[in-house]
């Protein structure tokens, strides 16, 4: 799932690295432990977005709901819902 480098290798393969990060996160090693991470930019605003979607209390609830509908097959038909809506 992470790609493991120590230190050591991430400062020589820094050059490289902002095209390796596209694909994978990258976990940094001190002494056998990690000690931080890397990723893409893209996959950090993705994680901020998503973090603020699961924040959103009542969007959440929405959600839910709704999949808690769809778990009891509760469905409405498209044409009904245009025709109670005029369209």
């Amino acid at each position: 799932m992470f790609n493991q480098l120590t230190i050591a290798q991430a400062q020589e393969q820094l050059p490289i690295m902002a095209n390796q990060l596209k694909l994978e996160p990258t976990v940094i090693m001190q002494d056998g432990q990690p000690v931080m991470i890397t990723f893409s930019v893209e996959h950090f605003l993705s994680c901020l977005e998503t973090a603020e979607i699961l924040a959103d209390v009542e969007l959440m609830a929405c959600l839910n709901a709704g999949i808690a509908q769809a778990n009891r097959r509760e469905y409405f038909d498209l044409a009904d819902i245009k025709a109670g809506l005029g369209l």
